[in-house]
């Protein structure tokens, strides 16, 4: 089929354009799950700083987001705001700075998913713990020796104390009991009028002694103890809370800019007392945010939010993460969980018993089991490859009821790098026992439990990538099916070891409320490996191998809904793969295309009309969805945002060669899809979508020269999907032709119906030809499919012919 005339302006290379503008558009990517780009957090950010920050396939994303089910996407710091309540929307429409967009999307995390003064902060470190007479005489010891030197210290030394510009910069590993005794004493003072103001350079070496003082007489106090009475008395193996010796900085592993006001380091009982090396984000503990007057604490909280995602990408192990907030007298301690966080009442330096609670606190954190504190302990790190050895639940296993197979990784695919949500981490990994040689994806995820009962929702069914990829393989093993699809070699809760029993980890084990907690999210911690791997979608090396790819995902996709009853509901950038075949005829098809990231696949059976849930990657969402429609999704919805798909791609370029070539006046339409609220981008969709003219213009005038069969590829689908007969365009209302007799007449006829109280035709049921194309899906799916393939046969064509042609100039030379 010949091309449309495109009615575009004259294009040129892209060339020079601001440098916020390019790293901008690089960087706000949409996210998915499993994609099979081997990429180090290190690879990465190197990657990122010598290409303008440019897009790496790490989501996260994830901007699913199922009724209250959200997560987000790894490395791509999109403007949608994820909030624990599970709303995904966008921010801004006018944001120009990824910056900004965390910025925004902390205020909101901030004012909608914070709980203030709630006490279970310290139940989470004290309740589980077995409380013994070795924290309590350690807190005694402490405290005994705070107020003995505040009892010495007169008036005139307090004071003198803090012109000493030595004494509050000194970065010197040594601690000095007696120094850190009198920073306690001039923290307890900031309220004073000669000290309101202080600034906050001033305040971290004080509370960096503070800190230090616990840990000293911690360490002491586990040094006079024999082996016997360590062990008799408690469950952990203590540590040492110590803070890192620099304040304002930026630490090792930050994709942006920012500086952090200072951290805490988890260290072992044996390491020195005193200062340590500049952190980098992997190593952090917690976070500390300081300001100099308690009518910061918003603020505070505010930057807390921004930095502390920071260390779920850098700590693949975190399970959940700490943070602490200083504004003035008043620190605050917050608990990040995966739908929200928890903030402390304030513990006051100016009066004893704050000081107090603060110090139990760090005397806790010292001897809390490594999973109070957060951590995975089923992952260990492997120092030699710098990799994980990872144990994974067997589900097929019924002899034994805690079977589980280990694993070393040999790459991470991708990171949690989103502060809430799922938290989803996938790894390039092989048996540790060498049985099987084959590579596998191990996916890691906090998601709602199948049974929605527990979480508090309405719907009895969430969908379950676990329960979806046992049916697709039990469906297709040992078939000639004639694509790709997914494998689930096994998958199940993980389990820890607590004592001599193991136990489930979810939200029940770790936060303290059940699974009949409605005021909360239910959430289970699970693990998936799946075969086979595939490669980035981008990985391709030319026009011909993405519509290879993408025909097989989508006879994937058919096959899997008309044989498993199951709508993927996330067709996306991430989400589908490229394998690559070897063989006599990998010349005429040198690629398969493979679906992915069945999170969200529900059964068409199971699906709840009415009750407007949204799942899907932004950029790619189909109308409906993006306006929470009350009808059921439907397979069209999924071919909906294969057509944005392709349209991005082909805007943007299939690869990294390809995005220089992109025109940036172009793409300000397609920018629309993602810079926006949803409802704002689903009328920028319908207006896009609307007609064939609207189209080309609008879409097609945007997509790089080069891709003819794109351009083709993507007609064929718009007018499937937009143009069929009796459900044509994507606005509601009666439509005529346009002349210069009638243009006016639909106007003249609504306004008369109006005075007349007839209600118009856009407001009767069925007038959205987007859901009056439900009547002709059977039709509809029948000529997408068709439409893939022609596309895939005539890239075949199109090989055989290039391959000749370089025989022949083979054969000449």
């Amino acid at each position: 089929m010949a091309s449309p005339s495109r009615n575009r302006p004259t294009r040129g290379r892209r060339g020079r354009q601001s440098k916020d503008r390019r790293s901008n558009r690089n960087l706000i990517q949409p996210g998915g799950y499993v994609v099979a780009e081997c990429i180090s957090p290190q690879r990465k950010r190197q990657k990122n700083n010598s290409k303008d920050n440019s897009e790496t396939p790490s989501k996260n994303k994830d901007q699913h987001n199922e009724g209250a089910e959200t997560s987000a996407l790894p490395t791509t710091p999109c403007i949608v705001r994820v909030r624990g309540k599970g709303t995904t929307e966008n921010t801004n429409s006018s944001v120009k700075s990824v910056m900004d967009v965390r910025r925004l999307a902390a205020k909101d995390h901030v004012k909608d998913d914070v709980r203030m003064d709630v006490e279970s902060v310290f139940s989470l470190v004290e309740g589980k713990r077995s409380v013994s007479s070795i924290t309590c005489a350690i807190i005694d010891a402490v405290m005994a020796k705070i107020e003995d030197g505040f009892s010495r210290l007169a008036e005139k030394d307090i004071y003198s104390i803090f012109d000493d510009e030595e004494l509050l910069f000194d970065d010197t590993d040594s601690f000095d009991l007696d120094r850190a005794v009198k920073s306690t004493l001039r923290l307890s003072k900031l309220n004073d009028k000669a000290f309101q103001g202080t600034s906050e350079a001033r305040m971290y070496p004080l509370f960096r002694d503070f800190v230090m003082l616990v840990a000293f007489y911690v360490q002491s106090h586990m040094n006079s103890l024999s082996a016997k009475q360590r062990t008799g008395a408690i469950k952990a193996s203590p540590h040492l809370i110590l803070p890192y010796s620099r304040g304002d900085f930026k630490p090792e592993g930050s994709d942006d800019r920012t500086k952090i006001d200072g951290a805490l380091a988890l260290c072992k009982l044996s390491t020195h007392v005193g200062l340590q090396d500049t952190p980098k984000y992997k190593d952090v503990f917690a976070i500390q945010e300081l300001k100099r007057f308690k009518r910061d604490s918003q603020e505070a909280l505010i930057q807390l939010v921004e930095y502390t995602r920071n260390i779920y990408a850098n700590q693949d192990h975190r399970r959940f993460a700490w943070g602490l907030t200083m504004c003035g007298t008043e620190i605050r301690c917050c608990l990040f969980h995966h739908d929200g966080v928890r903030v402390s009442p304030a513990m006051d330096f100016a009066d004893i018993g704050g000081i107090r609670r603060l110090v139990t606190l760090l005397v806790n954190w010292s001897f809390c089991s490594l999973d109070r504190l957060g951590y995975d302990t089923t992952m260990e790190r492997i120092q030699e490859s710098n990799g994980w050895e990872i144990s994974c639940p067997n589900h097929d296993d019924k002899s034994k009821r805690n079977s589980f197979t280990r694993y070393v990784t040999t790459g991470t695919i991708m990171n949690a790098s989103a502060l809430f949500g799922r938290h989803t981490r996938c790894y390039l990994a092989k048996r540790k026992d060498g049985r099987s040689d084959e590579s596998v994806v191990i996916k890691d995820s906090w998601s709602l439990p199948r049974d929605l009962k527990k979480s508090g929702k309405q719907e009895s069914v969430v969908p379950d990538e676990s329960h979806n990829l046992r049916l697709i393989t039990e469906k297709f093993s040992g078939k000639d099916v004639g694509f790709s699809y997914p494998q689930a070699i096994s998958s199940g809760s993980v389990k820890f070891k607590d004592g001599s029993k193991y136990v489930t980890d979810d939200t029940s084990v770790i936060y303290g409320y059940d699974d009949g907690d409605k005021e909360h999210m239910y959430r289970v911690h699970r693990r998936i490996v799946i075969t086979p791997v595939g490669h980035f979608i981008k990985s391709v090396r030319n026009e011909a191998e993405l519509v290879f790819v993408l025909a097989d995902a989508m006879e994937c996709h058919n096959a899997i809904l008309t044989e498993c009853g199951l709508l993927h509901r996330d067709i996306s950038v991430n989400n589908i793969l490229v394998i690559r075949n070897e063989g006599e005829n990998s010349h005429r098809r040198p690629v398969r295309g493979l679906l992915i990231d069945f999170d969200h696949a529900i059964s068409v059976d199971q699906q709840v009309s009415g009750n407007g849930a949204r799942s899907g990657t932004l950029p790619f969402m189909s109308i409906h969805n993006l306006e929470g429609a009350r009808g059921k999704r439907t397979a069209l919805d999924d071919w909906e945002s294969l057509l944005y798909l392709i349209c991005w791609l082909a805007t943007f370029g299939i690869n990294s060669d390809d995005r220089d070539d992109m025109d940036d006046e172009m793409v300000e339409e397609i920018d629309k899809w993602r810079y926006a609220d949803m409802s704002t981008i689903a009328r920028a969709k319908r207006n896009h979508m609307d007609s064939f003219a609207n189209f080309n213009r609008l879409v097609l005038s945007g997509f790089q020269d080069k891709y003819e069969m794109l351009r083709v590829l993507a007609i064929e689908i718009y007018k499937a999907l937009f143009q069929h007969k009796g459900c044509e365009g994507a606005f509601h209302g009666e439509r005529t032709t346009a002349t210069a007799s009638n243009k006016y007449d639909l106007a003249i006829n609504k306004i008369v119906k109006n005075m007349q109280g007839i209600q118009s035709h856009s407001s009767q049921p069925g007038s959205d030809p987007l859901i009056s194309r439900n009547n002709y899906k059977s039709q509809i799916l029948a000529n997408l499919l068709e439409a893939t393939r022609d596309a895939a046969t005539a890239c075949e064509k199109l090989l055989d012919i290039i391959s000749k042609e370089d025989d022949k100039e083979n054969a000449s030379n």
